[in-house]
């Protein structure tokens, strides 16, 4: 009798629990902060190589506006703001808008050398944007080697070739590295000579990854020493094919520290979204009093000849 009591009692409080929103959730409403918007600007300045190649650029400059987490509006842009680029405080030039890409265009011709450079940036009702950034040194290339289908790499059954760059590292600075090849090949077929970038990686357990320029070599581990940067690719895809290789002709960038904050948080943003177990992840920026970066780097170019 006691167990139909019981019984009766463990369904009247089930009835009354199932007439009620779950106990096991909560609402917690979250009250954003009003936000101020700021101007926002992006800017790589690079010191061009004298390569056949590599397609070369003007200065540019992107100046939009700031948005609140919540916000469901598109941000602006400003044609009429002043972007100006100074050197060791002396004005090199004013950006002028470009109404076709939105971008603010600095002259075909400037040569960007060694120093300290200053870009200011102001619009319409925003506080002015400023932010310095120091020219790196070009990377001092030692010696060059390449060997063919040298290196075993990962599982993969095949061997890779072996393109040795041994740079010279200065010690009195934090330098990073980034780097591009481009094979120049004579074709078997009508024996023109083509120029193509080839698909190259390293090794090293130091890389770090950019969201543009691929992989970052931090000389953390190799600070003021001689480094001998490793670049893995398979040249056998065209060997293969009866074209003649004429030239392996790699370009290393050496990254100002703010290009590779820039560029590592902007690659481990991307990673983090969809992802529920991720941490947030906030894009480097170097403006005061705003948002957006300006950075620099230069280059240095070596050709191989085989």
């Amino acid at each position: 009798m006691n167990d139909l009591k019981y019984f009766v009692f463990t369904l009247f409080l089930l009835s009354l629990v199932s007439c009620e929103d779950d106990r096991f959730s909560s609402t917690k409403v979250i009250e954003f902060p009003d936000h101020v918007s700021k101007l926002a600007v992006t800017s790589h300045l690079s010191v061009p190589v004298s390569s056949e190649f590599v397609y070369q650029t003007a200065p540019t400059a992107f100046v939009g506006n700031s948005l609140g987490i919540v916000e469901d509006v598109d941000f602006s842009i400003f044609p009429d703001a002043s972007v100006k680029l100074y050197k060791e405080d002396e004005l090199l030039f004013d950006f002028t808008y470009e109404t076709d890409n939105n971008l603010f265009k600095g002259p075909e011709t400037i040569e960007l050398t060694e120093g300290t450079y200053r870009m200011d940036v102001s619009a319409d009702g925003y506080e002015s944007l400023s932010t310095t950034q120091v020219m790196p040194s070009k990377a001092k290339i030692q010696e060059v080697t390449y060997e063919f289908e040298k290196v075993p790499y990962d599982f993969d059954e095949n061997l890779y070739d072996l393109l040795k760059v041994t740079i010279d590292d200065p010690a009195d600075e934090e330098n990073f590295y980034a780097f591009e090849l481009y094979f120049t090949v004579k074709s078997s077929f009508n024996a023109d000579t083509i120029t193509f970038e080839a698909y190259s990686f390293t090794d090293d357990p130091v890389v770090e990854y950019g969201y543009d320029v691929g992989e970052i070599i931090p000389d953390i581990s190799f600070n003021g020493n001689s480094y001998d940067l490793r670049l893995l690719q398979k040249s056998e895809w065209s060997v293969s094919q009866g074209d003649e290789l004429i030239s392996a002709n790699v370009i290393i960038y050496s990254l100002s520290k703010d290009y590779y904050f820039y560029e590592t948080t902007r690659s481990l943003n991307s990673d983090a979204q969809g992802n529920p177990f991720a941490e947030p992840v906030l894009v480097h920026s170097n403006f005061e009093n705003g948002f957006g970066v300006f950075t620099l780097n230069n280059a240095v170019e070596y050709r191989y000849e085989f």
